[in-house]
C-alpha cells in the first residue's frame, strides 16, 4: 500500500494516493466479482431448483435480510474508515465495530419474532419460519460489512478480495451440497449464504484483534462511540430507505400485479445486473477511503469530478453491453423460463447505471460530514418510488418497477448533486451526458439484434473517445487548484 511520506510533495502525495485508488478499486472490483460470481453461479440453481413464484419468494426475503442488514448496520462502514483515518486507538474501534450492531440485531429479532406471522402473510410466504434464515442473513451481512470496513480503513484490499473469495467459494459449495443432497427449496439458498458470512466474520474479527495488538493501550483521542454513531446514525434512514427502494417492487409486484412469476421475473433480472456490482462499489469502497485522505491532508478536489466522470463513463458503457444483449442473456441463462425477464433487465440495467451516478453524488455531503442530506434525499426517494409503483405496476407489471427505480434513482443523485455542488462541482453537462443513455436502453433493447449490436458498439467507441479526452484533460491529480 503506497503512503505519503513526511517531506513529500502534495503533487506527489496526491499521485501516490491516486495510486492507492486505482489499485485498491481494482482489488475491491475483483473481490466484489467474487459476490458476482455468486449470484450467477445461484441463477443455474434457481432455474433448475425454484418455480418462478418461488424465485420471487427468495426474492422477498433476500429484500428482508438487506432491511435487516440496513438496521443493523447503523451506518457503521464508512463512519469506521473516517475515523480510522484519524484516530489511533484501533483496538477501541474494534471493540466499538464488533459490539455496537449487537443491540439492534436484538431489536430487530425480537420484532421479527413478534410480527412473523403477519409479515409472512404479507410476503405469501410458504412457511413463516423463512423469515428465521432472513434474519441470520441479514445480521450476518451487517456484520461482514462492519468488520471488513477495517481492513479496507487500513488499505488491505488484497486481504478483503481473499476475505471475500472465501466467503463466495463457501457459499457456493454449500449450496450445491444441501441441493444435491437433498435439503432444497428456498432456505437452502439462505443458508449457503448466512453459514459461510458468520465463518468469515469470526475469521476478520481475530485477525484484526492480531493487528490492533499494538494499540490495546492506546487511549482514544475523541470519544470513539459519540463520533462513530454521530457521523454514521444520519446514514441509517438512507439504508433503510435504500431497501425500500430495493425491495418495494418486489413486495408490491407480489401483492398488486396477478402473476406471482412477474416478481421471479423481476428477482431472475436483479441476480443478473449483480454482474455491475464489482465495478460500482469497487469504486464506492476506495473512494471513501481516498475523498477522507484527501480531507485528512488538506488537498483539493478540483480534479476528483473528472476522475468521478471516468468511473460514470465505465459504468454506463457496462450497462449499455447488459441492456443491449438482454434477450441472448436471458434465453442463454434462464431458458423459457426466464425469457421474460429480458422485458426487465434493461431498464434494470439502467437503475444500476444511475445508481452508480447518485454514490459519485454523495461526496459533497460526505466530505462536509452533512450526513443527513444524504438520509434526507433517500427518504424522500424512497416515497416517491413507493408512489411510483403504485402508479406503475399495475399497468405495466416488473418493467414499471424498473422504471420506478431508475426515476427515483435520477432524482436522489441530481438532488445530491445539486446540494453538494460547492464542495464537489460537476458540470451540468457533465451530468447530462452520463443521465440520458441509462434512460434510453429499455427502449432500444426492444430492436432488433443487429441494431443492438450497432448501438453497442458505438456505445463503445464513444465511451473510449470521451475516455480519451478525459484523461488528456487532467485526472491524474496533479496540481489541483480548488475553488
Amino acid at each position: 500500500m503506497g503512503r505519503p511520506r513526511p517531506g513529500m510533495t502534495e503533487a506527489a502525495a496526491l499521485t501516490t494516493e491516486r495510486g492507492d485508488l486505482k489499485r485498491e478499486t481494482f482489488l475491491y472490483g475483483i473481490s466484489i466479482v467474487v459476490s458476482g460470481l455468486v449470484q450467477a453461479a445461484f441463477l443455474p440453481f434457481v432455474s433448475l431448483f425454484l418455480p418462478a413464484a418461488a424465485a420471487g419468494e427468495l426474492g422477498a426475503l433476500r429484500v428482508t435480510s438487506e432491511a435487516v442488514a440496513g438496521i443493523v448496520v447503523l451506518g457503521l462502514p464508512t463512519a469506521l474508515v473516517k475515523l480510522w483515518q484519524v484516530s489511533r486507538a484501533r483496538r477501541s474501534i474494534l471493540l466499538r465495530a464488533l459490539g455496537i450492531p449487537l443491540f439492534p440485531a436484538l431489536i430487530v429479532a425480537a420484532l421479527l419474532f413478534a410480527l412473523k406471522g403477519p409479515l409472512a402473510s404479507l410476503l405469501r410466504l410458504d412457511h413463516p419460519g423463512y423469515l428465521f434464515h432472513a434474519l441470520l442473513l441479514g445480521v450476518a451481512v451487517a456484520y461482514v460489512q462492519v468488520i471488513l470496513a477495517l481492513p479496507r480503513a487500513e488499505g488491505l484490499a488484497g486481504r478483503y478480495m481473499g476475505f471475500q473469495l472465501v466467503r463466495g467459494l463457501g457459499s457456493v459449495g454449500l449450496l450445491a451440497m444441501l441441493l444435491f443432497g437433498g435439503w432444497g427449496g428456498v432456505p437452502a439458498f439462505l443458508s449457503a449464504r448466512w453459514i459461510p458470512s458468520y465463518l468469515v466474520v469470526a475469521v476478520v474479527a481475530v485477525i484484526m484483534w492480531r493487528r490492533t495488538a499494538a494499540f490495546a493501550r492506546t487511549e482514544p483521542e475523541v470519544p470513539v462511540t459519540r463520533k462513530l454513531l454521530s457521523f454514521g446514525l444520519p446514514l441509517v434512514p438512507a439504508s433503510l430507505a435504500m431497501i425500500v427502494l430495493s425491495s418495494a417492487d418486489i413486495y408490491m409486484l407480489r401483492n398488486i400485479y396477478p402473476d406471482l412469476a412477474e416478481s421471479g421475473y423481476y428477482e431472475w433480472a436483479s441476480r443478473v445486473c449483480m454482474v455491475l456490482v464489482p465495478l460500482v462499489l469497487g469504486f464506492r469502497m476506495a473512494w471513501h477511503r481516498f475523498i477522507f485522505r484527501r480531507g485528512r491532508e488538506g488537498g483539493r478536489l478540483e480534479e476528483l469530478g473528472r476522475l468521478a466522470m471516468l468511473f460514470m463513463l465505465l459504468v454506463n458503457w457496462a450497462a449499455l453491453v447488459l441492456a443491449m444483449a438482454s434477450p441472448e442473456i436471458s434465453w442463454l441463462v434462464g431458458g423459457s423460463t426466464y425469457y421474460p425477464a429480458s422485458r426487465i433487465l434493461p431498464w434494470l440495467a439502467g437503475s444500476s447505471a444511475m445508481y452508480a451516478l447518485f454514490l459519485v453524488s454523495q461526496t459533497g455531503p460526505l466530505l462536509t460530514g452533512h450526513t443527513k442530506l444524504i438520509g434526507a434525499m433517500t427518504v424522500i426517494g424512497a416515497v416517491l418510488n413507493i408512489i411510483f409503483n403504485l402508479r406503475l405496476i399495475p399497468v405495466a407489471g416488473g418493467v414499471g418497477a424498473a422504471f420506478a427505480t431508475l426515476a427515483t434513482n435520477l432524482f436522489m443523485a441530481l438532488s445530491l448533486f445539486w446540494m453538494g455542488r460547492k464542495v464537489f462541482p460537476i458540470s451540468f453537462l457533465a451530468v447530462t451526458m452520463v443521465v440520458i443513455p441509462p434512460i434510453v436502453y429499455g427502449p432500444l433493447a426492444g430492436l432488433s439484434g443487429m441494431v443492438r449490436g450497432m448501438v453497442a458498439l458505438g456505445g463503445s467507441v464513444l465511451m473510449a473517445l470521451l475516455t480519451w479526452v478525459l484523461r488528456a484533460a487532467g485526472t491524474r491529480l496533479k496540481g489541483l487548484r480548488g475553488s
